[in-house]
C-alpha cells in the first residue's frame, strides 16, 4: 500500500467541485462517491500537473454504507483520468474495463491508486489497485480509455 496522508489531510472533490478547471465538468459520480485526493498526485487540480500519470485517493460512499464487492467495481473507475496528471484535461470515456475482486473489503475508507503506463495514439491504459482500511489489496483493474483531446 502506498504511503499517503490520512483522509482528513486529503482534498475533497465534492466539497471543492467549484474549483474544477475551465472546460472540465465535474461528473455526477463525485456526489455518489466521497473522494479525497492525495495532494501529492492532485497538482493538476491546481494548475500544476505532476507529469507522472498517477492518481491516488481515499474513497467511500457518502451515505456511510460500508464497502462491498460492488463498491470496489465502482471505485475501479471513479478517479479522474490519469492523463489529468499530465495536464491533458477532458473527457476520457472508458472503452474496456476488467476488475478482479481479490477479497471482501474491511469496513472504512478504501485507498485507490490509478497508474498509466502508456498514453499514446489517442488511447490511455490505466491500472488500478484498491486497498481496504486494513491495508489489504482487495481489488485490481485494468482499463483502456480514449485520451482526452
Amino acid at each position: 500500500m502506498p504511503d499517503v496522508p490520512p483522509v482528513e489531510e486529503c482534498f475533497s472533490v465534492a466539497e471543492h467541485r467549484d474549483l474544477a478547471p475551465p472546460g472540465v465538468q465535474v461528473p455526477g459520480l463525485s456526489l455518489r462517491v466521497d473522494t479525497r485526493l492525495d495532494l501529492a498526485t492532485a497538482g493538476w487540480a491546481f494548475g500544476q500537473p505532476s507529469g507522472e500519470p498517477v492518481l491516488r485517493a481515499w474513497m467511500r460512499f457518502p451515505d456511510g454504507r460500508e464497502p462491498d464487492p460492488l463498491a470496489l467495481l465502482t471505485f475501479a473507475d471513479a478517479l479522474p483520468p490519469t492523463s489529468f496528471a499530465l495536464g491533458n484535461l477532458g473527457w476520457a470515456p472508458t472503452v474496456q474495463l476488467q476488475v478482479l475482486v481479490r477479497a471482501l473489503p474491511a469496513p472504512g475508507w478504501c485507498l485507490v491508486e490509478a497508474r498509466s503506463s502508456e498514453i499514446a495514439g489517442g488511447w490511455v491504459d490505466e491500472d488500478y489497485r484498491i486497498w481496504d482500511s486494513t491495508g489489504r489489496l482487495v481489488a485490481q483493474s485494468r482499463q483502456l480509455a480514449r485520451a482526452p483531446r
